[in-house]
């Protein structure tokens, strides 16, 4: 089993012991039926011996209690352990990986694996020691059974076993219509979401409101109508699981008596099995659901470290300073997104220019000329499929990615802003306050703990906080990717005649992506892309 595997690889917890301890507590309760059944029959008959049996039951109730506790407990530190060795190896291992990966895999998927997935691995832990302790439970009520007598051994095993087939009939029925209703109510909430994302549109167009809120109503309905052939099927599990109970029990009362020689004793140490055995039986049928889900959830997290292994680059342990930069060289420079769908390859083509040290650089150009990817190429985040580049006049090995990033501190177009200043020691808390107010932004966040108290903030102030944190990063390069696009007026002309000068005077490398070409005598150059090419 992938789970077992899983708990036995990951995780140092001392395993022979809890599996001893969870054998032990299993063979203790199965144990049990045995005193209960002894003591039933010695009623009434002899005192000494029920005084035997009294402290036998209680002896082995305690010996239960603690060997049950320790294994759960052992299980769970067992599982907390793996998991957390898995989530911090495979988070390790994900930093360190290549851009192309996290935007072909998406990021939903990889999410869901390291978080979904691992917390279903956790949960099934205790279901999986306390599945297993009560399935020798139901291997010694049968053997008690059988040792009583084979012909009501045959019987219950028959009829439990046709309970067990219908169950895991209905539990395939069940299972594929409530993932079919978890497809439908993904379909709900999206209309509930365009609701409420759209609702100054559907507010001013009422067909569309009448539309939008007919297409909820139908998949509403049909959520209902399989959601309801889920649960008839499941109340028919529950009257059948019962039912099987009670006919059970009528088999050994009156059928087994009339085909088999059985005395009253056996009759009712069979019937007290059976009360032993229903409990634990419904225990391990129903955790198997949830060993099946685990175990895909395995599968999951192993086939998300493996892909992550095959296309990452092993990068150098060794802190080294990046160079001191002087100049960058792009030859010949090419990079195509893999093709889908039998589309067009898309990407850039023979970029060919040079950047010195203190420049303002400007890129232009309309959407989906390639300016993102050619950032993207700059700062190392791709790996060039054909050319060279070359900095201060030597060409860039792959090995020297790690240390060639490291010039750069970039505001892309999709940035995130970190609540904390990770990464920055020695923070000039004063420094940090002054930039507040330099980008008008001291009555909406403050700066304690090395955290913002508030990143909630609209897109331009976010860009400016962004801008804060990256200026404080002190890079030799600084990458802006339309950052001036959501400032109003007065803060665009802030940035383009004081910040980016400011910069520059600093010795610092400005590129930027923009569309303000009333600002444009601001740069020392400007290069315009189209088509994935640099034409001027």
């Amino acid at each position: 089993m992938k789970l077992l595997d899983f708990f036995n690889r990951e995780s140092e917890v001392p395993k022979r012991q809890m599996i001893f301890t969870a054998l032990i507590s299993g063979l203790a309760n199965g144990y049990l039926l045995i005193i209960i059944n002894n003591a039933a029959e010695m009623v009434g008959r002899s005192p000494d011996l029920q005084i035997q049996n009294f402290f036998l039951f209680v002896l082995d109730l305690i010996l239960l209690t603690y060997t049950k506790q320790y294994a759960l407990k052992q299980a769970t530190i067992a599982a907390e352990d793996a998991i957390h060795r898995v989530r911090t190896r495979v988070t390790d291992k994900l930093r360190h990986t290549e851009l192309t990966y996290i935007e072909t895999a998406g990021h939903a998927s990889i999410y869901t694996r390291i978080t979904q997935d691992t917390s279903l691995i956790s949960e099934s832990a205790i279901m999986l020691i306390n599945a297993c302790q009560q399935l020798i439970v139901v291997f010694m009520c049968l053997l008690y059974i059988a040792w009583l007598s084979i012909p009501g051994f045959m019987l219950t095993v028959g009829i439990l076993g046709m309970a067990i087939l219908m169950y895991f009939y209905n539990s395939n029925y069940i299972n594929t219509k409530l993932h079919e209703a978890s497809e439908k109510e993904a379909t709900f909430f999206n209309g509930i979401k365009s609701i409420l994302l759209g609702f100054k549109e559907i507010k001013i167009n009422r067909k569309k409101n009448e539309a939008l809120f007919s297409h909820i109503k139908i998949v509403s309905n049909e959520v209902k109508d399989i959601k309801v052939s889920a649960g008839l099927h499941f109340v028919l599990d529950l009257m059948f699981a019962q039912t099987s109970f009670f006919i059970l029990c009528a088999g050994i009362i009156f059928i087994l008596p009339a085909v088999s020689v059985i005395n009253l004793g056996q009759v009712v140490g069979i019937t007290i099995a059976i009360l032993f055995l229903f409990a634990p039986l419904g225990i391990v049928i129903n955790a198997f659901p949830m060993f099946v889900r685990a175990n895909v959830a395995v599968e999951n997290i192993y086939q998300l470290e493996y892909e992550i292994d095959a296309v990452s680059k092993k990068d150098s342990n060794i802190e080294t300073q990046p160079p001191v930069f002087e100049t960058l060289e792009f030859d010949q420079i090419s990079f195509h997104y893999p093709q889908q769908n039998g589309g067009s390859m898309f990407g850039v083509n023979s970029l060919s220019f040079k950047i010195n040290k203190g420049e303002i650089l400007f890129i232009v150009g309309g959407n989906g000329s390639g300016k993102s990817t050619m950032l993207k190429l700059l700062t190392g985040l791709y790996y060039p499929s054909m050319g060279n580049i070359y900095v201060n006049g030597k060409p860039l090995d792959s090995n020297d990615y790690i240390h060639f990033r490291e010039l750069y501190t970039a505001i892309f177009t999709d940035f995130h802003l970190f609540d904390h200043l990770y990464g920055i020691d020695n923070i000039d808390y004063d420094g940090v306050d002054s930039l507040l107010k330099t980008m008008g932004l001291e009555k909406k966040t403050s700066f304690k703990k090395d955290s913002f108290s508030n990143t909630d903030l609209s897109t331009g102030q976010r860009k400016r906080l962004a801008y804060i944190s990256s200026v404080l990063e002190d890079k030799q390069i600084f990458i802006f990717d339309e950052w001036a696009a959501d400032q109003d007026p007065e803060f665009r002309k802030y940035f383009y005649e004081i910040l980016l000068k400011e910069l520059k005077a600093k010795g610092k490398t400005v590129i930027a992506v923009s569309h303000d070409d009333r600002y444009f005598s601001v740069a020392d150059r400007i290069l315009k892309m189209e088509y994935g090419r640099i034409v001027n």
